[in-house]
């Protein structure tokens, strides 16, 4: 019989007739090795029914017409060919690129120049640290809604700071022209984004050991050589994850910032391929173009995906 027996905690396969051990297929060492897939279970369903499904219905709609109250009918790629000859695309993707190119060079420089700063030992650093980590705990909306009102025309402070200072003689439009409302929506963005990479460079800091900067001051090299031949070469796989981390979370999720502060305008001055995409559905009502809009992002964001989970891959064999 093909039984399995416990005898003092241990787990004794049963004998066929010709003397071989029978082990059952769902065995005590298979229900071991299902246990953390049964933890990972239920969140697995639950990102299935909030994320993988609309993903992937998405993805159905973007190959359907555009009708809202009847049925749409099924055209294959034309939604994706009008996105590509529309005269908005050129526009969406260069503001696209330079938000996201913007985000990764301003984030990077300056979290590795606060990194360096909040490296060294002085009174009060615990405290200086935490001031500016707070920018990344502060949630998107309420960013928003505060910059908002710094920027604002009449009685924002940053007008209000640029009278008293003499830096303009009129106020400024941070909001309602181009390019003063790309700036003033991508500096909220750097805020936001520093603190992560200033934890990030800080964490890298760590890792070089001090050993390397005695053997360079022993051979006579300044802080400068120094942070070029030790810091840098010691920084570079953070530098590399950190450049594709900001620029997915840049060209796929950069649409809270900016809705909330010029939803798109002036005049498309601020709209990226992700705030298209929710004009299109929630705006001009085209579902289908929308859906394609987002199916291109996501082929867009996988791709940086795919790089740094190769990157990371690659690393951890060489570990």
């Amino acid at each position: 019989m093909d039984i399995n027996m416990r005898r003092g905690g241990l787990e004794v396969a049963a004998l066929s007739p010709e003397g071989e051990e029978i082990r059952p297929w769902f065995g005590y060492q298979r229900r071991e090795a299902m246990v953390p897939y049964t933890f990972l279970l239920p969140s697995f369903l639950a990102l299935a029914v909030v994320f993988f499904y609309p993903m992937i219905h998405a993805i159905v709609i973007s190959f359907y017409s555009n009708n809202i109250g009847s049925a749409a009918r099924f055209i294959g790629w034309q939604n994706y060919r009008d996105i590509i000859a529309s005269d908005w695309f050129p526009s969406v993707m260069k503001t696209s690129v330079a938000w996201t190119v913007g985000n990764v060079v301003f984030v990077c420089g300056l979290s590795l120049a606060i990194a360096l700063m909040l490296d060294r030992n002085f009174p009060g650093r615990g405290l200086v640290r935490a001031l500016f980590f707070l920018p990344w705990a502060v949630p998107y909306v309420a960013a928003g809604i505060v910059w908002g009102w710094m920027y604002d025309y009449e009685f924002g402070v940053l007008n209000y700071l640029v009278h008293a200072t003499g830096l303009a003689s009129d106020k400024i439009n941070f909001l309602t022209a181009c390019p003063p409302a790309f700036y003033s929506v991508g500096a909220l963005s750097i805020w936001k984004l520093v603190p992560f990479g200033t934890v990030m460079f800080l964490a890298g800091l760590q890792t070089i050991p001090s050993e390397y900067y005695e053997a360079a001051k022993i051979d006579g090299a300044g802080p400068i050589q120094a942070f070029r031949y030790v810091t840098l070469p010691g920084l570079r796989g953070v530098t590399v994850m950190l450049t594709l981390l900001i620029a997915i979370w840049s060209f796929g999720w950069s649409f809270t910032a900016i809705f909330l502060l010029t939803e798109g305008g002036p005049a498309g001055c601020t709209e990226t391929i992700v705030v298209r995409s929710y004009l299109e559905a929630f705006k001009f009502f085209r579902v289908g173009t929308a859906s394609a809009i987002g199916t291109i992002v996501l082929l867009l964001s996988l791709t940086f995906s795919a790089a740094y989970l190769a990157l990371v891959y690659r690393k951890g064999r060489q570990q």
